[in-house]
């Protein structure tokens, strides 16, 4: 679990090289570099107006419309096989967040991505070649990826994958 924040809301971190080129931090006191180099007077200054845009005008905005349009999701048995794993995938994501306001953010893009993916053969096919297209690999959570992002109000060791087959760690 990340220290530094449990005693003081900073500490000290020096943005250094990783093997592969890529910029990470190594934070005092931690036990991992954390990947990129998240500069937070960005991340909570100018970028904070831009974030928060984006995702009113994305989801909020879209899915307000949607509402007003009617526009009914259909069960999750209906809908495309492709989509119905992207909803279930979001159930699981969900389950993973910690807060309230984060599982409705969860449910919020769920749904407006999944009704745009199934009622949209367009994009749902440009979504499929993305999503097969991607090395599971090179996306997979490090064991650094896991120590940080237990400190974000996140879970994200709820599920295992094992020979390919997920698996939920609450069930044992």
């Amino acid at each position: 679990m990340v220290h530094y924040w449990k005693n003081t809301d900073k500490t000290d971190a020096k943005r250094t090289e990783a093997e592969d080129g890529s910029f990470e931090m190594k934070v005092k006191g931690e036990k991992y570099p954390l990947a990129a180099f998240p500069r937070g007077h960005i991340l909570f200054g100018p970028m904070a107006k831009l974030k928060e845009k984006v995702k009113d005008t994305v989801f909020n905005q879209i899915f307000a419309e949607m509402e007003k349009m009617k526009f009914d999701m259909p069960p999750k048995e209906r809908l495309a096989p492709a989509v119905k794993h992207l909803w279930e995938i979001f159930e699981k994501l969900e389950q993973c967040e910690i807060t309230e306001d984060m599982k409705g953010r969860i449910r919020l893009i769920r749904n407006v991505v999944c009704l745009i993916l199934n009622e949209d053969d367009a994009y749902r096919f440009r979504a499929q070649l993305f999503l097969w297209l991607l090395d599971q690999n090179k996306v997979k959570m490090s064991k650094a990826d896991l120590y940080y992002a237990r400190g974000k109000y996140f879970k994200p060791d709820r599920y295992k994958k094992v020979l390919g087959k997920v698996y939920d760690a609450y069930d044992y």
